[in-house]
This record gives structure tokens, C-alpha cells and sequence, in this order.
């Protein structure tokens, strides 16, 4: 897939209509600060699409990009972001929800972890919500150019034990190199296309 034309549509506090919906949609889910805008950015080849920040919780709303004329990548608030209050944290899992649950045309969510870190409690949380509600997703593992390839290979395994997955079904990503851009957007191509 090459993506030619990117450009950013409205955020919502709470799902709702928006223009261009019934075009199928691709969400980012993941921690606060694990790089969902990043990869947005990257994707799109565009790094001022969606707002980045080495700030915590920047996203706060559910953002829309409409790409190629043809899907949405959403992304989503972050979750466990540590200094916020209950109830914004609150709010943030309303939304999140609100989307994952209302969306008629979410076709995979992409779940994203940071590969230096073992998963947490709210990312398992996550992954059991995904499996419970029955919705495709594809664990990404961002972040990849802070570790050596060896380093890489000691914490996938971690990463597979703590989410129950397999190794190959876990995708590694980078912003900075580039790392798993290519795979992501054949993932995204098959999806849309209704290949298994």
C-alpha cells in the first residue's frame, strides 16, 4: 500500500458522527507516551499529521485522519498515564471505550507496547478486552531503535508470555528507522480487502 494522501478530519470526546464515516477504520490503542502518533506520522510519512509529544497523555481526545480518501487511522487517547486525575482517567477509558465498542466499522485495532518494557496491567487489560469483544488486533512493538537486535530477541519472548501470544504475530516498529512500516501497511491493505 502506498499511501499518497493523509490529512486529519476532527477529534471527538465522545463517539459520535463525524464526515467520511462508514469508511473503514484502523484504531492505535495503547499507554500514554508509547508512540500512536508516532506511527501515525510514520506511516503516513508525514511528521507533523499528528501531534507528538515526549510529554505523557497529549492525546486526550479520538483523534480521525482520513487517509487515501478511502480509511481512517484513529488514534486513541493513551491509557495509564500516571499523573493525570481519576476522573480524567476516567473520561480517557470512557472514550477509548465509547469508539472500540460503538464503531460499526473498525476493521483491527493495532495495540501498541513498548518493547523495552514488559507489558503492563492495562495493556493486558487491553489485549483481554480485544479478545473479550471478539475485535482483530496486531500487537506492535514501538520503540524498537532503543534496543540492540539481541536486546529485541530477549524481550519479545516477555512480551509473548505476559499477552499470550506468538512471536510472529507480534510486529516491530520503529519511527525513527522505519522498522515494520512496510508490514503495518500490508497488514492495513489486507484488512481492507477482507484477506485473512
Amino acid at each position: 500500500m502506498v499511501i499518497k494522501k493523509a490529512k486529519f478530519v476532527q477529534s471527538l470526546s465522545a463517539f459520535r458522527e463525524f464526515p467520511g464515516q462508514g469508511l473503514p477504520e484502523i484504531a492505535m490503542v495503547g499507554k500514554s507516551n508509547v508512540g500512536k502518533s508516532s506511527l501515525i506520522n510514520n506511516l503516513t510519512r508525514n511528521s507533523k499529521l499528528a501531534r507528538t509529544s515526549s510529554e505523557p497523555g497529549k492525546t486526550r481526545l479520538v483523534n480521525l485522519f482520513l487517509i487515501n480518501e478511502s480509511f481512517f487511522l484513529v488514534d486513541l487517547p493513551g491509557y495509564g498515564f500516571a499523573r493525570a486525575s481519576k476522573e480524567e482517567k476516567a473520561k480517557w477509558a470512557d472514550m477509548i471505550e465509547g469508539y472500540l465498542k460503538n464503531s460499526k466499522n473498525l476493521k483491527r485495532v493495532f495495540q501498541l507496547v513498548d518493547i523495552r518494557h514488559a507489558p503492563t496491567e492495562d495493556d493486558k487489560l487491553m489485549v483481554d478486552y480485544l479478545r473479550h469483544y471478539d475485535i482483530p488486533f496486531t500487537v506492535v512493538a514501538t520503540k524498537a531503535d532503543k534496543l540492540s537486535k539481541a536486546q529485541r530477541g530477549r524481550n519479545i519472548p516477555v512480551i509473548c508470555r505476559d499477552l499470550a501470544m506468538q512471536p510472529w504475530e507480534i510486529i516491530m516498529h520503529s519511527s525513527k528507522e522505519g522498522v515494520g512500516r512496510d508490514m503495518l501497511l500490508e497488514h492495513i491493505e489486507r484488512e481492507l480487502q477482507g484477506i485473512e
